[in-house]
């Protein structure tokens, strides 16, 4: 499965079936929906009577390859765009195939899903993010008692390009700021609200401006960004219509209960906005039975790590405000001016809301979540946890291995220590302990898109942080390599030195890259083979399964994603009556056997593809049980 630069895995099979392959014991069962592939079984069987028909006029002419002109039953030359409804007389026509069309779609890797507590931004809805821009545009910036804004920045600054976000609050406590416009007569004319909830909104600033015959102005601002509504109220400027559209409308407030027209007024602000985070409980991240959190990304497919910085409580600073410019003074004696003063500015927005202090969950409670985090990955079985040591700055080496003790999964990873970076909310560039999952989520997107999925990050630099909390010595780095912890270090700039899973009991699945790869490729097998459900189960669909999964791996191999001097040595696909007995046949199960060979020092891995009447599952030796990606 070839990778492109945006982390996918794809490309159209070319590789025709051969003879069976020779493999290490270790099979992986497939068992796949069917489809019969009659239009191009049908094309190629009539090609081939054309020409036994024809080889003595046509045994000179090139037959034509994929994307050329191709022969089909018709009559007479058409254009490009002509289907074959339109063919209505016997004949012969040349029909233009479009070869990527034909290509599989590729799936990305590198793409995560975040966790944690915004500024601002809709609550429990994951929203796709293309870049550090996008994403301050929505959810705010860096927050003094929250690290997700952190998190983020490192995936994008370490090479990530797409993630989906999803923030967390109380939502019985979370609210919007408001505010109610009065006219003339201290009537309510029209309700305001910001955007989202937060104490965000009660910086947002708005003036009312009358523009005659019952229209007003409405200005908005909220720190550099501002808005201006010009006449409002006349025919065809329903404030209402043009504030509250989803795609033209504000950014910053919606707007209801229009019942006249406000009274012009100053600079005011709305009020009443809450975090939801005094009041935040475990439940909140992991969703339980209310779409909240980690269930939302349920629905979104193409997450491929999953990250979650703020189960740690990040404890509220003390803010200390810029201290005053210095005042402009002339020098009197020698008789020169002192400068007039510049026009007033508009009235500064009130003062930053001190941030409600969340609670700290206990080690019993941010263990269970992180358990949470990757049950959910291995459910999904084509996404990987990433997940966070304990925050304490006096955590150490042995602290982190205990900590890897409550979890045996191959479906996460843990890394330690914390990250040091500048932070961007002290005024004297300090620096601040963030958690490293948000960077390491970066740092395996950039391997994805450069290199390719198979690659382990270890060895990769860490963009952003300047240090780490603990120094990681070669003795410490020993026991946490043993231990399964992945080990973060200064060595030529702050780099990721480990590749484990979190399993113990599971050796084969003990690295990451191992995981990740294999989880892309039942991703793409499952895709592939989607078609086949209610196919005819039999010889012809059990060539095109085998023929359609090696090329797959044929192309795998070829990028260098798979070990073995051969293709023999890489892989093994059987899809034959030795793995489908006529009992499962006449019940519709259909059963292809994969062995891969990963990259050194991984060992041999099997995967199952099952098809039965009512989908199609990938399972590997993870899970004999019969679960899997569905």
């Amino acid at each position: 499965m070839a990778q492109d630069r945006d982390g996918r895995l794809g490309g159209a099979p070319r590789r025709p079936p051969g003879a069976p392959r020779r493999g290490r014991p270790g099979r992986a069962a497939l068992e796949v929906h069917q489809r019969l592939a009659e239009e191009v079984l049908g094309a190629g069987l009539q090609r081939e009577d054309q020409r036994g028909r024809r080889r003595g006029a046509g045994a000179g002419r090139r037959r034509p390859r994929t994307g050329e002109a191709d022969l089909v039953t018709g009559s007479g030359a058409l254009p490009r765009t002509s289907s074959l409804s339109s063919y209505r007389t016997p004949g012969v026509r040349l029909e233009w195939l479009d070869a990527a069309s034909q290509a599989r779609t590729p799936l990305r890797t590198d793409i995560a899903g975040f966790i944690g507590v915004a500024q601002r931004g809709p609550l429990h809805r994951p929203v796709r993010v293309d870049g550090w821009d996008q994403f301050r545009g929505v959810f705010g910036d860096h927050l003094p008692t929250a690290y997700l804004a952190y998190a983020v920045e490192g995936f994008y600054a370490n090479g990530g390009t797409t993630c989906w976000v999803v923030r967390v609050a109380d939502p019985d406590r979370a609210r919007a700021a408001t505010a109610q416009l009065l006219d003339a007569s201290g009537k309510p004319a029209l309700t305001l609200a910001t955007g989202s909830p937060g104490s965000w909104g009660e910086q947002v600033r708005y003036r009312v401006q009358e523009a005659g015959a019952g229209a007003f102005t409405l200005f908005l601002s909220y720190g550099p960004a501002t808005e201006v509504w010009r006449n409002l109220g006349t025919p065809g400027r329903d404030p209402l219509t043009l504030l509250n559209d989803p795609a033209t409308g504000s950014r910053l407030v919606t707007v209801s209960d229009w019942s006249g027209t406000p009274a012009a007024a100053g600079w005011l602000t709305p009020s009443g906005g809450a975090d939801g985070v005094d009041s935040l409980l475990p439940e909140h991240f992991e969703g339980h039975d209310h779409d909240w959190g980690l269930a939302v990304l349920d629905v979104i497919d193409e997450v491929a790590m999953v990250v979650a910085p703020d189960l740690w409580a990040r404890p509220v600073p003390v803010l200390r405000q810029a201290p005053p410019p210095p005042p402009q003074c002339g020098d009197l004696c020698a008789g020169a001016d002192i400068p007039a003063p510049p026009p007033p500015p508009p009235p500064p927005p009130p003062p930053q809301p001190v941030p409600a202090a969340r609670p700290q969950f206990t080690a019993q409670q941010i263990a269970d979540l992180q358990q949470a985090i990757v049950a959910h990955c291995e459910r999904h079985h084509n996404r990987v946890a990433l997940l966070d040591s304990p925050q304490d700055p006096l955590t150490s080496p042995a602290d982190a291995l205990a900590w890897r003790a409550r979890f045996d999964s191959d479906f996460g990873a843990l890394y330690y220590p914390w990250l040091l970076v500048t932070d961007p909310l002290s005024l004297d560039a300090d620096v601040t302990a963030v958690p490293p999952s948000g960077h390491l989520a970066g740092v395996c997107a950039r391997v994805d898109t450069t290199v390719g999925v198979h690659k382990p990050p270890a060895g990769e630099v860490i963009e952003l942080p300047v240090d780490t909390v603990f120094a990681v010595d070669d003795l410490a780095h020993g026991d946490l390599n043993d231990g399964n912890v992945n080990a973060i270090r200064v060595q030529r700039g702050v780099r990721v030195l480990g590749d484990r899973t979190l399993t113990v009991s599971l050796p084969e699945w003990r690295f990451l890259n191992v995981r990740r790869l294999v989880c892309a490729l039942e991703a793409q097998i499952a895709a592939d083979t989607a078609w086949t459900v209610f196919e005819p189960n039999g010889p012809v669909l059990w060539a095109q399964i085998t023929s359609l999964v090696r090329g797959l791996l044929d192309q795998v191999w070829r990028r260098g994603m798979l070990n073995g001097a051969t293709a023999d040595d890489a892989y093994t696909v059987v899809c034959d009556a030795s793995v489908n007995p006529p009992s499962d046949v006449a019940v519709g199960k259909l059963t292809c056997l994969i062995t891969l060979n990963p990259p050194p020092p991984a060992e041999f891995v099997v995967i199952r593809v099952v098809r039965t009447p009512t989908g199609v599952s990938v399972v590997d030796t993870h899970d004999e049980s019969g679960g899997g990606h569905a």
